[in-house]
């Protein structure tokens, strides 16, 4: 598995990447679909986008994606365009592009770039553009040594066009979009894995890449998949709540349990386990999504306790629709703690 050396999959349900600069960030397989799911429904039921606020929250996990990349050298050299020539610029997108694709974010490629005025970016198959969006701007204020970029985005037939500017615009809210330290933890799930490279074999049967195109397939689903990081979910959701009410979390609360009922419902987890719920808690596991260290079943509901979530409100989410569709009813929570690194709570139907 070619990117098994950058994944170390946690005995807690959590997957940490450690790229070749030893930065840290904890990640997790999302289906393509699901966070443009609910940004959209998210933006449908406040009536307004919520485009720029994931852009902006993006800003800063694109600047410590900067500081891993081969690109960060072009930062010591002035910016114009004898130092700084286009074929170079494009040379190092160049290298860059199979790291992104094998993120599943698409296939990078550089349209222009004239140092200290614009770059223009081209991503083939994209997902979460708002995200790749927030990532390309943070990556380019890094190299350019600016505060703020001027940001035009569109959808070329299915070709995302990032153009960015230089700009004196002050940056935004900057002091909410601040990055969770990752500690990688152990837990008591035991995972059979891979001799040789230490993957999961059920990760090892989930997940295949399509480098060429930027593309992660589920093998089980058939669906699309995207690296996303934990760090860029939560200071979205931190970003959300801040500029749109204390409402956000139960929203996105009823739109994710809305969006993983459906494709449960639909789909057939071919997993091991005794029954559904076993079986979604280890496919969330295998995810990265993290894992509880106690759970206990009774007729109708789940008590769940969890230090690792990769988000304690959408895991809840899920957790809530699995037992949904075991039971047919809807269901209610109720939360003894909600913090981000600790999670008590009982569902109910």
């Amino acid at each position: 598995m070619k990117f098994a050396r950058f994944f170390d999959w946690r005995d807690d349900g959590t997957i940490v990447s450690t790229d070749r600069t030893k930065t840290r960030s904890q990640i997790t397989f999302l289906e393509a679909g699901e966070l443009e799911s609910l940004f959209s429904d998210l933006s449908s039921t406040i009536g307004m986008s919520v485009d720029s606020i994931l852009i902006q929250a993006q800003k800063n996990i694109g600047k410590a994606i900067y500081a891993s990349l081969p690109i960060r050298h072009i930062k010591g050299l002035p910016a114009n365009r004898f130092f700084r020539p286009g074929f170079m610029a494009r040379f190092l997108v160049w290298l860059i592009a199979p790291d992104i694709a094998g993120l599943g974010d698409g296939r990078i490629g550089l349209d222009s770039y004239r140092a200290g005025d614009h770059l223009v970016l081209r991503i083939l198959n994209p997902v979460v553009s708002q995200i790749l969006v927030g990532s390309a701007a943070g990556i380019y204020e890094s190299i350019e040594e600016m505060t703020s970029a001027a940001i035009d985005w569109r959808m070329e037939g299915s070709d995302l066009v990032i153009r960015l500017t230089h700009s004196d615009k002050p940056e935004e809210g900057g002091e909410r979009l601040y990055l969770e330290e990752i500690k990688p933890g152990d837990g008591s799930l035991r995972l059979d894995r891979c001799p040789s490279c230490g993957v999961p074999l059920l990760a090892a049967r989930m997940f295949s890449w399509e480098i060429d195109r930027g593309i992660i397939h589920n093998r089980l689903t058939g669906r699309r998949e995207v690296v996303i990081a934990v760090q860029a979910v939560n200071a979205i959701l931190r970003e959300l709540e801040s500029e749109l009410g204390e409402e956000i979390p139960s929203i996105l609360y009823g739109h994710q349990k809305d969006f993983t009922r459906s494709h449960l419902s639909a789909t057939a987890i071919e997993m091991g386990g005794a029954d559904l719920m076993d079986r979604h808690l280890m496919d969330m596991a295998v995810r990265g999504l993290g894992y509880p260290v106690r759970t206990e079943r009774e007729a109708g509901s789940i008590s769940v306790e969890i230090t690792n979530a990769y988000n304690q409100v959408l895991y809840a989410a899920k957790i809530a629709a699995c037992l949904e569709v075991e039971t047919g009813a809807e269901s209610s929570i109720e939360w003894v703690k909600r913090e981000a690194d600790d999670g008590v709570y009982t569902i109910s139907v």
